[in-house]
């Protein structure tokens, strides 16, 4: 007894020590133990798993080590992986155009939607064929006037705001007339300006549609309505406290 339970235990060991011999083949395994190398690229924010049998996975993010979904001229699910920090998907360089895309922020896609500029033009008027108060708009911001350099004149624009055009009138500033102005301005008989009243409303009148009159109409709002006239050191007409809106006029006008 003592002889066949030794060698019962003797082959029990034999098979232990090898699993392959069995004679059922459906009971035999085969493992096999690859090397893993994780190489890590700090400045893109990504790490490379190759095998030791040469294969290499995909690339995979720093921050989460999800697969990277590459851009490839099409628009990348929201949330997945990228690599390369401030990069848009797909790319644009017209930013006149309103499109959706994607742009890499912490290793992840995160869409957007670009909304085109006033200075794209989108939604700008024509003071000459206005929109109407209240007509829809969608930029904010975008805006559109007359000529609204003559200070002494009426003036009207149109202001993109809440997604609906609003008008604004511009009053004019308290400017006299040339006939009037002209009672003061020959008060002082400044050796530099004009010799009588008539030739100073024909003066004022030129300078009201010449290549000058937006410095001429700062002069006359400068003016007021009572204004007292005297002469400078170039003997020119002049009203204290508009020395700046005098200069600028005479400097535009006679250079």
């Amino acid at each position: 007894m003592r002889f066949t339970f030794a060698l019962l235990s003797t082959a029990l060991i034999t098979l232990a020590a090898c699993p392959d011999s069995g004679g059922d083949t459906d009971s035999a395994t085969t493992t096999t133990t690859a090397t893993t190398t994780t190489t890590t690229d700090a400045s893109a924010g990504t790490a490379t798993t190759t095998t030791s049998d040469g294969g290499t996975s995909a690339p995979t993010t720093g921050s989460t080590g999800d697969p990277v979904f590459p851009c490839e001229g099409s628009l990348p699910p929201a949330g997945s992986a990228c690599e390369a920090e401030g990069a848009v998907c797909p790319f644009q360089d017209d930013l006149c155009v309103a499109f959706t895309a994607a742009t890499c922020e912490g290793g992840a896609w995160v869409h957007f939607d670009n909304v085109p500029g006033p200075e794209c033009g989108e939604d700008s008027c024509d003071p000459s064929d206005p929109p109407l108060e209240g007509d829809p708009c969608t930029t904010e911001g975008a805006s559109c006037s007359t000529d609204c350099s003559d200070v002494c004149l009426f003036c009207n624009a149109w202001s993109c705001s809440e997604g609906m055009w609003h008008r604004i009138e511009v009053f004019p500033e308290p400017c006299l007339e040339c006939d009037a102005i002209c009672d003061f301005v020959i008060v002082p008989m400044c050796a530099g300006g004009p010799p009588d009243k008539a030739a100073c409303v024909a003066g004022c009148e030129d300078s009201k549609t010449g290549a000058c009159k937006a410095e001429f109409s700062d002069l006359r709002a400068c003016a007021g309505e009572q204004p007292t006239f005297t002469c400078d050191d170039a003997q020119r007409p002049l009203v204290a406290g508009c020395e700046d809106a005098f200069t600028a006029f005479y400097d535009c006008s006679m250079p």
